[in-house]
């Protein structure tokens, strides 16, 4: 019995799906390459070099919600485009991404500077941050903004994070001595919550990081990646 691959049969069926999908990893740079500032040969041929070892479905995903987003916001392209310094770690690090939460706040954020009337100054910064956090960061981040929109004014502030990720609780703070919510951070929670932190994303206001508030970095940045 011959075990030899049949070249016109499995093999050219093989080499036929790699072409396709060659192909539409090649489209999806070039329209990738629409966001980014410069020459349009040079821009494409560079984001070429960064691209050309990411798997071809992540690429194609990503530019798929992006030309999703974009049909979202009325806009059949990018009305500005980014420059290089950031479109080109952008577009890296959201084509690498393997979680799909993940790749969703990268196309966000890349849409969100591609549009001229989105409001949103893309900073490099946002960039290295996001690169920089697990979706559990990015989950506790939203809930947290979220929460601390609903508090109440008055002069505490803060939100609890002790029910994270499902959910940030706006109170005010606790009377001296209430000790209550001590020990409800779990190790996980923790880690996620100092990386927040070291990000310049949230600020303690009591009992390190029980209670918490988004900074005025965090909420431009949250901004950036949901508008």
């Amino acid at each position: 019995m011959n075990d030899a691959p049949d070249p016109i049969g499995g093999w050219a069926k093989a080499t036929e799906a790699t072409a396709n999908a060659s192909k539409e990893a090649i489209q999806a740079s070039r329209e990738l390459a629409h966001f980014i500032r410069g020459p349009a040969g040079e821009v494409v041929g560079m984001l070429e070099d960064y691209l050309k070892v990411v798997r071809f479905e992540r690429r194609v995903r990503l530019w798929d919600r992006v030309r999703n987003i974009l049909i979202e916001k009325g806009l059949g392209a990018p009305t500005r485009r980014i420059p290089l310094k950031i479109a080109l770690p952008l577009l890296e690090n959201a084509t690498l991404e393997e979680d799909d939460d993940l790749q969703e706040v990268w196309a966000r954020l890349l849409v969100n500077g591609g549009d001229a009337n989105s409001g949103i100054e893309l900073r490099r910064a946002f960039v290295s941050v996001l690169a920089e956090m697990s979706a559990l960061d990015v989950r506790n981040l939203a809930m947290i903004d979220s929460a601390s929109k609903l508090k109440a004014e008055s002069a505490s502030k803060g939100v609890w994070t002790h029910r994270l990720p499902e959910g940030g609780i706006p109170v005010p703070l606790p009377r001296p001595g209430n000790d209550r919510y001590e020990g409800f951070l779990s190790p996980e929670l923790q880690v996620s919550l100092s990386n927040l932190s070291r990000l310049g994303c949230i600020h303690s206001v009591a009992r390190e990081l029980l209670l918490v508030d988004v900074t005025p970095f965090g909420r431009a940045f949250i901004e950036a990646c949901t508008r």
